[in-house]
Protein backbone atom coordinates (compact mmCIF):
# COMPACT_ATOMS: atom_id res chain seq x y z
CA UNK A 1 0.00 0.00 0.00
CA UNK A 2 0.81 3.44 -0.91
CA UNK A 3 0.00 6.78 -0.81
CA UNK A 4 -1.08 6.93 -4.49
CA UNK A 5 -3.89 9.84 -4.58
CA UNK A 6 -4.65 12.89 -3.57
CA UNK A 7 -7.70 10.83 -1.18
CA UNK A 8 -5.64 9.10 0.31
CA UNK A 9 -3.21 11.56 1.56
CA UNK A 10 -5.97 13.61 2.84
CA UNK A 11 -7.43 11.00 4.47
CA UNK A 12 -4.17 10.28 6.55
CA UNK A 13 -3.89 13.86 7.07
CA UNK A 14 -7.54 13.93 8.73
CA UNK A 15 -6.68 10.76 10.75
CA UNK A 16 -3.68 12.52 12.08
CA UNK A 17 -4.55 15.86 12.28
CA UNK A 18 -7.69 14.72 14.01
CA UNK A 19 -5.91 12.20 16.50
CA UNK A 20 -3.07 15.20 17.42
CA UNK A 21 -6.35 17.45 18.31
CA UNK A 22 -8.03 14.73 20.34
CA UNK A 23 -5.36 14.38 22.44
CA UNK A 24 -4.57 17.84 22.55
CA UNK A 25 -8.09 18.75 24.43
CA UNK A 26 -6.85 16.86 27.91
CA UNK A 27 -4.62 20.09 28.49
CA UNK A 28 -8.08 22.04 28.81
CA UNK A 29 -8.97 22.53 32.57
CA UNK A 30 -11.28 20.48 34.03
CA UNK A 31 -14.88 21.61 34.95
CA UNK A 32 -15.66 20.67 39.00
CA UNK A 33 -19.27 19.74 37.60
CA UNK A 34 -18.18 16.54 35.77
CA UNK A 35 -16.70 15.23 32.69
CA UNK A 36 -19.48 16.02 30.42
CA UNK A 37 -19.20 19.97 31.34
CA UNK A 38 -15.56 19.87 30.60
CA UNK A 39 -14.35 22.06 27.63
CA UNK A 40 -13.07 19.25 25.86
CA UNK A 41 -15.87 17.21 26.42
CA UNK A 42 -17.58 18.12 22.60
CA UNK A 43 -14.37 18.59 20.67
CA UNK A 44 -13.39 14.96 22.11
CA UNK A 45 -17.11 13.85 20.58
CA UNK A 46 -16.48 15.45 16.86
CA UNK A 47 -13.21 14.46 16.82
CA UNK A 48 -13.79 10.64 18.03
CA UNK A 49 -16.18 10.83 15.07
CA UNK A 50 -13.89 12.01 12.82
CA UNK A 51 -11.22 9.75 13.57
CA UNK A 52 -13.82 6.61 13.30
CA UNK A 53 -14.47 7.96 9.84
CA UNK A 54 -11.24 8.72 8.85
CA UNK A 55 -10.26 5.32 9.24
CA UNK A 56 -12.08 3.65 6.75
CA UNK A 57 -11.71 6.57 4.63
CA UNK A 58 -8.09 5.90 4.71
CA UNK A 59 -8.36 2.12 4.47
CA UNK A 60 -10.26 2.27 1.07
CA UNK A 61 -8.19 4.89 -0.44
CA UNK A 62 -4.88 3.02 0.29
CA UNK A 63 -6.74 -0.20 -1.51
CA UNK A 64 -7.20 1.72 -4.48
CA UNK A 65 -5.59 1.64 -7.52
CA UNK A 66 -6.67 5.31 -8.89
CA UNK A 67 -3.72 8.06 -9.79
CA UNK A 68 -3.57 11.29 -8.63
CA UNK A 69 -5.89 14.14 -9.78
CA UNK A 70 -4.52 17.56 -9.36
CA UNK A 71 -8.52 19.40 -9.42
CA UNK A 72 -9.26 17.20 -6.17
CA UNK A 73 -6.50 18.48 -4.26
CA UNK A 74 -6.77 21.70 -5.45
CA UNK A 75 -10.92 21.34 -4.37
CA UNK A 76 -9.16 20.40 -0.89
CA UNK A 77 -6.83 22.76 -0.78
CA UNK A 78 -9.06 25.38 -1.47
CA UNK A 79 -11.96 24.33 1.36
CA UNK A 80 -9.27 24.28 3.54
CA UNK A 81 -7.81 28.00 3.04
CA UNK A 82 -12.03 28.27 3.06
CA UNK A 83 -11.90 26.86 6.84
CA UNK A 84 -8.92 29.02 7.64
CA UNK A 85 -11.09 32.34 6.86
CA UNK A 86 -13.76 30.60 8.78
CA UNK A 87 -12.12 30.44 11.91
CA UNK A 88 -10.50 34.17 11.32
CA UNK A 89 -13.92 35.78 10.41
CA UNK A 90 -16.29 33.94 12.28
CA UNK A 91 -15.82 35.80 15.70
CA UNK A 92 -16.53 39.41 14.37
CA UNK A 93 -19.15 38.24 12.00
CA UNK A 94 -21.14 35.34 14.07
CA UNK A 95 -21.94 31.62 13.64
CA UNK A 96 -24.58 31.69 11.93
CA UNK A 97 -23.78 34.68 8.85
CA UNK A 98 -20.53 32.57 8.39
CA UNK A 99 -21.47 29.31 8.50
CA UNK A 100 -23.87 29.70 6.13
CA UNK A 101 -21.77 31.42 3.63
CA UNK A 102 -19.03 28.18 4.03
CA UNK A 103 -21.98 26.03 3.40
CA UNK A 104 -23.02 27.29 0.42
CA UNK A 105 -19.49 27.47 -0.69
CA UNK A 106 -18.59 24.12 0.10
CA UNK A 107 -21.61 22.76 -1.37
CA UNK A 108 -20.60 24.46 -4.72
CA UNK A 109 -17.12 23.17 -4.35
CA UNK A 110 -18.07 19.49 -3.83
CA UNK A 111 -20.49 20.01 -6.92
CA UNK A 112 -23.94 20.30 -5.52
CA UNK A 113 -26.49 22.25 -7.70
CA UNK A 114 -29.38 22.12 -6.14
CA UNK A 115 -30.40 25.56 -4.96
CA UNK A 116 -33.11 24.26 -2.84
CA UNK A 117 -31.04 21.50 -1.21
CA UNK A 118 -28.41 24.27 -0.74
CA UNK A 119 -30.34 27.05 0.77
CA UNK A 120 -32.10 23.71 3.24
CA UNK A 121 -28.81 22.34 4.64
CA UNK A 122 -26.95 25.76 4.49
CA UNK A 123 -29.71 27.79 6.62
CA UNK A 124 -30.98 25.05 8.79
CA UNK A 125 -28.05 23.41 10.17
CA UNK A 126 -26.53 26.05 11.60
CA UNK A 127 -29.89 27.22 12.54
CA UNK A 128 -30.67 24.42 14.59
CA UNK A 129 -26.73 24.27 16.25
CA UNK A 130 -27.88 27.88 17.38
CA UNK A 131 -30.95 26.80 18.94
CA UNK A 132 -29.17 24.24 20.42
CA UNK A 133 -26.20 26.29 22.04
CA UNK A 134 -27.94 29.59 22.24
CA UNK A 135 -31.37 28.58 23.57
CA UNK A 136 -31.11 24.93 25.07
CA UNK A 137 -27.19 24.80 26.33
CA UNK A 138 -26.95 28.35 26.94
CA UNK A 139 -23.80 28.31 25.81
CA UNK A 140 -23.22 31.18 23.46
CA UNK A 141 -22.19 31.23 20.03
CA UNK A 142 -20.56 34.44 18.45
CA UNK A 143 -23.55 36.80 17.15
CA UNK A 144 -23.33 38.61 13.94
CA UNK A 145 -24.40 42.08 13.65
CA UNK A 146 -26.80 41.05 11.49
CA UNK A 147 -28.78 38.30 12.84
CA UNK A 148 -28.14 39.74 16.44
CA UNK A 149 -31.99 38.56 17.28
CA UNK A 150 -30.85 34.93 16.36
Amino acid sequence: MSLNSERAVVALALFLLSVGLFFSTYSFPASDMGAAFDPGFFPRIVLGCLIALAVPNMVIDLRARSGWDASGLRDVLFLMVLMLVYVVVMPKLGFFATSVVLSVAFFLILGVRSPLGIAAVAISVPGALVALFNHILSMPLPTSPLFWWI
